[in-house]
């Protein structure tokens, strides 16, 4: 977990009141109620895989911090070989744009996508987990927090950065 300095320091960089957004066919519309306690990229293959992307531009909100206006999800559920832990990635079942993420090691916690926002311009990413599995095209800028795996340590500490 983040300490609560780290994640007041956060959400102090973000002074919007309110985050809206929602996905491709406009079905699915949310309302992020806070500014986000992180916003990252994540060069892991799951996210990889799952976007068909390199990487997943995303943002950390409390559960109860997002609220969903419109429209219905569905889920998919992935058990990691690596860790064991389910991720559960909920995408709108008509245009199957995925809009959020939740999962078993962080279950008060919900991942957004920025790409979904309606207007991205107004979250900076500035670090940068599992740089170790990143395509070699990618590079973060120089001032960058990059970590070789994820943020946290198995053991709930801080990771250091590489």
């Amino acid at each position: 977990m983040l300490m609560p300095k780290v994640i007041a320091e956060l959400q102090q960089e973000y002074q919007m009141s309110e985050i809206q957004g929602g996905c491709l066919c406009g079905s699915v519309r949310f309302t992020c109620k806070s500014a986000p306690i992180a916003s990252y990229a994540c060069h892991c293959r799951f996210c990889q895989r799952s976007l068909g992307t390199a990487y997943r531009a995303a943002m950390s909100f409390n559960l109860d911090d997002v609220q969903f206006n419109d429209g219905e999800l569905r889920t998919y559920t992935y058990k990691s070989d690596e860790h064991g832990r389910e991720l559960y990635i909920h995408f709108c079942p008509t245009c199957s744009t995925q809009v959020t993420a939740t999962t078993e090691r962080f279950p008060e916690r919900r991942v957004m996508m920025i790409g979904t926002l309606d207007d991205p311009s107004q979250i900076d990413v500035s670090t940068h987990m599992f740089a170790d599995e990143s395509f070699h095209w990618v590079s973060a800028h120089d001032d960058d927090v990059v970590y070789a795996k994820h943020r946290m340590n198995e053991d709930g500490s801080a990771a250091e950065p590489v």
